[in-house]
């Protein structure tokens, strides 16, 4: 888990886990609070109770881990596998691009 990336979407776009919180049925203030309790604890999903757990699955981890990407980046073929990696997300949440 990219725990930059999940802290600046908690501080800047909230919206994004609480999106996926209603779409899931979820309550998105809870979610918040699963990906606040991550963030102070380095990330450890190991600390989640099973409730925390499905909240971090459906409503955290898409956002933050295997993000796939919305295409290639100038010229040339996408090498990669269709996943944004982990050094370029951060830079992809701040840019609202996407691209391998």
């Amino acid at each position: 888990m990219n725990l930059e990336v999940l802290q600046h979407i908690v501080e800047n776009e909230p919206e994004m886990i609480e999106a996926l919180a209603k779409e899931n049925g979820l309550d998105p203030s809870a979610s918040i609070g699963v990906a606040e309790f991550l963030i102070g604890n380095d990330g450890d999903i190991s600390l989640l109770s099973a409730k925390q757990r499905y909240h971090y699955d459906n409503d955290i981890e898409p956002l933050v881990d295997n993000v796939p990407c919305d295409g290639v980046f100038g010229e040339g073929t996408c090498t990669g596998n269709g996943v944004v990696d982990d050094e370029s997300l951060l830079g992809c949440y701040l840019e609202d691009n996407f691209l391998c």
